[in-house]
This record gives C-alpha cells, structure tokens and sequence, in this order.
C-alpha cells in the first residue's frame, strides 16, 4: 500500500469519528417534580415531541412525556420508587437513565404528600420547618441551577473535543514522521 494512500484512508477514519456524538442529559428531582434534558454532545438537543417513557423496575410504564424544543421533560412522581427513564432518539441513540428512590422526597408513597400538605396550609401558616416551604426552596434552586447544570455537560464535551483533536493532531504527527522516513529511504535506496 503506497504511503498518500494509506494516509487519506487513515484522514477519512478520523473524519468519521469527528463527526460521532453521543447522547447526553440529565435527570433532577425537585420535590415531587422530575425534570429531565436531553441532548447531544455536539451541543443540539432533543427534538421537540420525542417521547420520553417513565417505567418502574418491573418495566410496567408509570408515564409517558415529551421534550419541548429546548430537549427538557418534566412529570409528577406518585411513588418513591426507582424511575427508569429512557427515550429513543433515533439513529441509534438512546438515553437511559435511573432516577433512584432515595433523590424523591419521603412523603411519597404516603397517605399525605407535600401537595395535600400545600393545599391545608396558607402563607400565614408557613414555619420553617414546614413541608411547603422545603418545596418552594428546592424548586426556586433547582431554577437557578438547571442553566449550571447544562454548562457543565457542555464544558465537560468541550475538554473531550479537545482531547480527540490532540489525539488526531498526533496521528498526523506521527503519519508525517512515517512519510518522511519513507522518502528518506526511498531517497537513500536509489542513491546507493
């Protein structure tokens, strides 16, 4: 095999994986209140409407969403129990994911669950120690954090970008060195 030939075959390989991504996103209970994103790690998100299925552990389906055009889902959890969350999103990616029991609050599964508790109690009722008020905490930080979240994934893709460029520059190194001793050879065989 001649040197330029098997320097384009080696270039179209490396061309091929710099065009793979994978499927990346997250999952968040606040509260009662399971939100979840999904993307790519090229930065594009899910498509709007791509169904997102909500089953237990057994597989019997607890729900069915669907992303908005921003690729973020969301339901209402009625149990504390292991959601396993997965969707499809063609080509084959898939995103798979298991929110465990323990990130869903307590009261779950119980007589009483934090949205009875916020239907009894008024404003002028909230203590600190009250189950309302620990809600309205944890989805006012889940806000601010939801865009924290989405740079990070995104920075985290970044430095692996980053690492597969090295990684072809490299290669490239490493070709041009092997092009250069196949010329010095063929340069030392003819003259000698």
């Amino acid at each position: 095999m001649k040197m330029h030939t098997f320097f384009f075959i080696l270039l179209s390989l490396c061309l091929v994986e710099a065009n793979a991504h994978n499927v990346l996103g997250g999952v968040y209970a606040i509260g009662e209140d399971v939100e979840g994103e999904i993307g790519f790690s090229n930065g594009d998100m899910a498509a709007a409407g791509n169904v997102v299925f909500v089953r237990d552990a057994s597989g019997a389906q607890i729900t069915v969403v669907e992303t908005d055009d921003e690729g973020f889902f969301a339901f209402t959890a009625t149990q504390r129990i292991d959601h396993y969350i997965f969707s499809d999103l063609g080509s084959g990616h898939v995103f798979n994911y298991v929110l465990p029991a323990d990130e869903l609050p307590d009261s779950l599964g119980s007589i009483v669950t934090v949205k009875a508790v916020e239907a009894v109690l008024s404003d002028s009722d909230l203590d600190p120690h009250s189950a309302q008020l620990k809600v309205m905490i944890e989805k006012a930080v889940a806000k601010q954090i939801r865009p924290l979240r989405k740079e990070l994934n995104e920075y985290k893709e970044k430095v692996s970008l980053q690492d597969m460029l090295g990684g072809i520059g490299y290669i490239f190194g490493l070709c041009g060195v092997g092009i250069w001793l196949a010329q010095r050879n063929q340069k030392n065989n003819g003259a000698g």
